[in-house]
């Protein structure tokens, strides 16, 4: 990433990786009828065993699909060999940096000691960035949480952070107990902007333009911004951030799921697979409808195609 080509602009942005949502389909199409970021992480790609990493594992990252310049590739594991391997094969596809995940909440994931289940293990994280800072291939970033169930668990990992040459921190002030919920901790992200001797991205509830102005009053030193689950509630979001008058239209916002609809049914097997990652994108997206709560039950109750496409219909045709 080469962050320094953007210093003279105030503020930089990112998108969130957010699997089952933000694949190369949606980050394309969005750009295409809203905004365009300085960045986009794309959802997690897994470390596998072994000394190759077989095409379709990278699949969302193909070049043909993504700005290379723009996208970063973020892996999660916990094993230093199997993530060299990856990011490798990430480098061979010409990317320019890769994020490692140390903030995925789910419990599937953080009971194998991955994501935000790495966070109590400082000894582990540093032994496995050790070994990856070593050898890896291209600049390294961490995505993190404060903690998995102690929120004072950044404490002990900010020193470890320090010691290595990473290219930046992203940090989302919640725990992964917290999944998204409750209040994010302002306090303590101060306090990691103030020891991390890395540029810090912020990242968490920015769902509004007064949002992102509080935020930014509260956090002057701050000028990376992630935008995640507020940009999928809210997609004319970014406009709005980088012109206050901007008013969006909703007609945008019909050609927008349209198109996504229309290229998840050419590439998706079965209709429960194309309703499952239609579904994922509107329990985000019904937010932009919040005056009519009641069509969104329609929609996720869906069992077909058809019947998924004439509840949507009737939504925008109010």
């Amino acid at each position: 990433m080469e962050s320094l080509r953007h210093e003279s602009r105030k503020n930089l942005f990112y998108l969130a990786p957010l699997r089952g949502v933000t694949d190369h389909i949606f980050r394309n199409i969005y750009e295409r009828y809203f905004a365009k970021f300085d960045y986009l992480l794309t959802p997690f790609i897994t470390t596998v065993r072994g000394t190759t990493v077989n095409p379709s594992h990278l699949r969302d990252i193909n070049t043909d699909k993504n700005d290379s310049d723009r996208v970063i590739p973020q892996i999660i594991g916990n094993n230093a060999d199997e993530f060299l391997v990856l990011a490798s094969a990430i480098a061979d596809l010409g990317y320019k940096s890769v994020n490692w995940n140390l903030g995925c909440p789910f419990p599937p994931v953080t009971r194998k000691k991955r994501g935000s289940g790495l966070l109590p293990y400082p000894e582990l994280i540093e032994s496995i960035l050790e070994k990856v800072m070593k050898s890896i291939p291209l600049p390294l970033s961490i995505k993190v949480r404060i903690g998995l169930d102690d929120e004072k668990d950044i404490f002990k990992l900010i020193p470890v952070f320090n010691s290595f040459p990473l290219q930046e921190i992203i940090i989302h002030p919640r725990t992964g107990a917290q999944m998204y919920s409750g209040e994010i901790n302002q306090v303590i992200f101060q306090e990691c902007t103030n020891h991390c001797s890395h540029p810090v991205v912020y990242n968490g509830d920015i769902v509004t333009l007064k949002d992102f102005q509080e935020k930014s009053s509260q956090f002057p030193t701050i000028n990376r911004w992630m935008l995640g689950r507020g940009i999928i509630k809210n997609p004319f979001l970014l406009q709005s951030i980088n012109n206050r008058d901007f008013k969006g239209d909703p007609v945008v916002i019909r050609k927008f799921h349209d198109e996504i609809y229309q290229a998840n049914s050419s590439v998706l097997c079965g209709q429960a697979h194309i309703l499952g990652r239609m579904k994922e994108l509107w329990i985000y997206l019904s937010e932009s409808f919040s005056e009519n709560p009641k069509f969104l039950k329609k929609i996720l109750r869906s069992t077909s195609t058809s019947e998924y496409e004439k509840h949507v219909e009737k939504l925008f045709s109010q």
